[in-house]
């Protein structure tokens, strides 16, 4: 069985007890970390004694990276050719060979305002980025898992009320119908495998109590592509870790393959 957790976990030097819990608890041997919110060589090493190795791709003060591996795996890291991606720290992108598994951790751009047309557009450019990436290591028939905090309502359900999120650049049609452009270049997204839309959420904004009203969002994934389908033997939700102290407004999630 390999554990693979995803995690935007908004400042990765505050939040050292929580990670320190969730590697305790859960023992994932991948965990993809998103808007870690500092360089490389600022990211704390808290991991070697944990048992990991770290892959960091780090900016100061914003956005940012990072995987953490268990020593025992084996990884070559895999080069992402598009400006547009390389723009911003918000990907890291390797191969697992005793998976045979390509991963791509991806940190989506917000895109709000969308009245902002430069980051609302630049938010478009990169998901069209990520259906090239995509098209081209399934057409050669690569196995492929993206994950991270996509920044996407698939579908209307993953919000309470979607109607607020109509023109948010997170609900948006553009950018729903993109996120159903990447699934169609021949990815499975695995929540929907296990539970119905609308009733796991991964983000609660810090604002308006909306974690003590469970008024939250479903905006990170897991995509994979058909082989590894049917090993996928459950997707977990760790809500829990929002009611904690000093908590990320994300949770992690986590999968279990029986690869």
């Amino acid at each position: 069985m390999t554990i693979i957790a995803t995690w935007n976990i908004n400042s990765v030097r505050i939040r050292l007890e929580l990670i320190n819990k969730f590697i305790t608890e859960v023992s994932p041997d991948i965990v993809l970390f998103q808007e870690i919110k500092c360089t490389n060589d600022d990211f704390p090493n808290f991991f070697s004694k944990l048992g990991y190795r770290a892959i960091i791709n780090g900016q100061k003060g914003k956005y940012g990276t990072a995987i953490l591996l268990k020593n025992k795996i084996e990884y070559d890291l895999v080069e992402i050719k598009s400006d547009i991606i390389k723009k911003e720290s918000r990907t890291n992108f390797i191969y697992v060979k005793e998976l045979d598994l390509n991963i791509l951790n991806v940190y989506t751009p917000n895109g709000n305002p969308i009245e902002n047309t430069e980051k609302f557009n630049f938010k478009i450019s990169w998901l069209r980025e990520i259906i090239k990436l995509s098209s081209n290591l399934i057409a050669c028939n690569k196995n492929l898992l993206i994950a991270g905090d996509f920044n996407v309502l698939e579908e209307t359900s993953d919000v309470k009320n979607f109607e607020n999120w109509e023109k948010d650049a997170l609900g948006h049609y553009a950018v729903r119908k993109i996120f159903r452009e990447i699934l169609s270049t021949g990815l499975i997204n695995i929540v929907r495998l296990f539970n119905r839309p609308g009733s796991k959420f991964s983000f609660w904004d810090y604002q308006k109590a909306c974690w003590e009203r469970n008024d939250g969002l479903l905006i990170d994934h897991f995509l994979i592509s058909p082989k590894y389908v049917g090993s996928v033997k459950s997707i977990n939700f760790e809500s829990s870790y929002r009611g904690l102290p000093k908590p990320s407004d994300h949770i992690p999630v986590w999968i279990n393959l029986n690869i």
